[in-house]
């Protein structure tokens, strides 16, 4: 009979080691929004969860005595409530078999069975639980740990003390738990593993990511490259306004002045002229500059997130970016910002430009425009970054250190790139082939 009260005083144990572990991983894994968001809601529960998880230095603590205290009885317990069983059992074999060590042996089983219990069912299993039901067992373990926590309450103030003076001894700061901060390329392996785990599609992941490293974006890695900015002279009629709109699909252009490219006087947006709708032609033949607003310069160094607060604050939709010379370095507008986070949008008359275009499974036609980043993330490419370039085209120049012929093909790495077309000394187009390995064939049998 007092064997049977032993093993009950193990199994309750080995139950308690592990309802100390699941309560600890639960409060430190469980989501603190979606506790706060029960605890709004009235659920008493979630109340005390809230309450540990603002102070879990001390709930914490509760949880390790806990589970020392329930390791440390299981080890003076256990092996007196099993050694019974196991020692009979060895008295059965022959003397002559395994000598006079049957209670050495009894012993050291019963020592690996405890470790086994307390390893799988007081720890492993426990964990595993609470990591895949965070919320739920933070829930159901709240009000005990809140009457274990007053119940060891003297013993974890005085050891919570110790190590707080241990630590100051060494001269190094106590750690406290009271905030979790992440780093944004931790919050980007979250959000890859919260995609993994269906919580979140692709397609939001991205977005989210977008969002980071918008604040690592320049306006130069962003802008539309001068050659690509559609323009309009001041001294044109208004119905050119109109006839860009309807070539370039853009709606708002800057203004040249009489200095040409680099003399920026303003911009004008197709918006303007429909808000004077029905246009007559006496409006349609006033001079450009009678409709343009003012312009807005930056360098093409600023911060894509400060441009934007900027843009947001003087209620304009296009900046006009500088280089160091002065000159006009690009255009860049709120719709190419929106882009690097959602990726690319139809422009105003439903036409979609596409970065690059898939031949085969090992073949590519992308833009010489595209960012190398973009391509090494979207194809997968293995292109180098560099400092003094952004593009693909930026990279070939660099890589070759000549202008390339259209048509000329050249070989980095597993992949061959060809110049596909050229507009003057600028690649307009570059096909990106992998190469494939051939599988060698079989050697042939000796002797034959």
């Amino acid at each position: 009979m007092e064997t049977f009260w032993r093993l009950l005083a193990v199994a309750a144990l080995v139950a308690t080691n592990g309802f100390f572990v699941a309560a600890e991983f639960a409060l430190v894994s469980v989501r603190r929004t979606r506790v706060e968001e029960l605890a709004s809601q009235g659920n008493r529960s979630a109340v005390l969860v809230q309450r540990a998880i603002r102070d879990p230095d001390r709930f914490i603590a509760a949880t390790q005595l806990g589970i020392t205290m329930a390791s440390l009885l299981l080890g003076w317990i256990g092996e007196e409530a099993l050694v019974p069983l196991f020692e009979p059992l060895f008295r059965a074999i022959p003397e002559a078999w395994i000598g006079p060590t049957h209670a050495g042996i009894a012993v050291t089983i019963s020592f690996v069975t405890i470790t086994l219990l307390t390893v799988v069912l007081g720890e492993l299993v426990p964990k595993s639980v609470a990591l895949q039901n965070a919320e739920r067992t933070a829930l159901l373990v709240a009000r005990p740990i809140l009457w274990s926590f007053y119940l060891f309450l003297p013993l974890i103030w005085l050891l919570n003390g110790a190590g707080n003076l241990v630590l100051r001894l060494l001269r190094v700061r106590p750690a406290s738990g009271h905030e979790r901060v992440h780093s944004v390329q931790e919050l980007k392996m979250l959000l890859e593993a919260s995609q993994k785990e269906g919580v979140l599609e692709e397609e939001e992941r991205r977005m989210l990511v977008g969002v980071f490293d918008l604040g690592e974006l320049t306006a130069r890695q962003v802008m539309i490259p001068r050659p690509d900015v559609v323009t309009v002279s001041e001294d044109a009629p208004a119905r050119e306004i109109l006839e860009r709109f309807r070539e370039s699909g853009h709606s708002r252009f800057p203004v040249l002045g009489a200095g040409g490219v680099d003399d920026v006087v303003g911009v004008v947006s197709v918006k303007d002229l429909w808000q004077k709708m029905p246009l007559t032609e006496a409006d349609l033949e006033r001079p450009v500059r009678e409709w343009m607003r003012p312009a807005l310069f930056f360098p093409e160094s600023k911060p894509v997130a400060d441009l934007l607060r900027e843009l947001r604050r003087d209620r304009t939709r296009m900046a006009i970016l500088v280089d160091e010379y002065g000159g006009m370095a690009g255009a860049l507008t709120v719709e190419d910002i929106v882009e690097e986070i959602v990726g690319e949008l139809e422009d105003e008359l439903g036409r979609r430009p596409r970065a690059f275009q898939p031949v085969d499974e090992h073949t590519v036609v992308i833009s010489g425009q595209m960012r190398v980043e973009e391509a090494n993330e979207e194809l997968g490419l293995d292109l180098p970054e560099g400092e003094d370039y952004e593009t693909v085209a930026g990279f070939i120049l660099s890589y070759l250190q000549r202008l390339p012929a259209e048509g000329e093909v050249f070989r980095y790495r597993d992949m061959n790139l060809k110049v596909l077309k050229m507009r003057g000394p600028r690649i307009e187009q570059v096909e990106v082939t992998r190469l494939v390995e051939r599988a060698e064939p079989p050697a042939a049998a000796p002797g034959r």
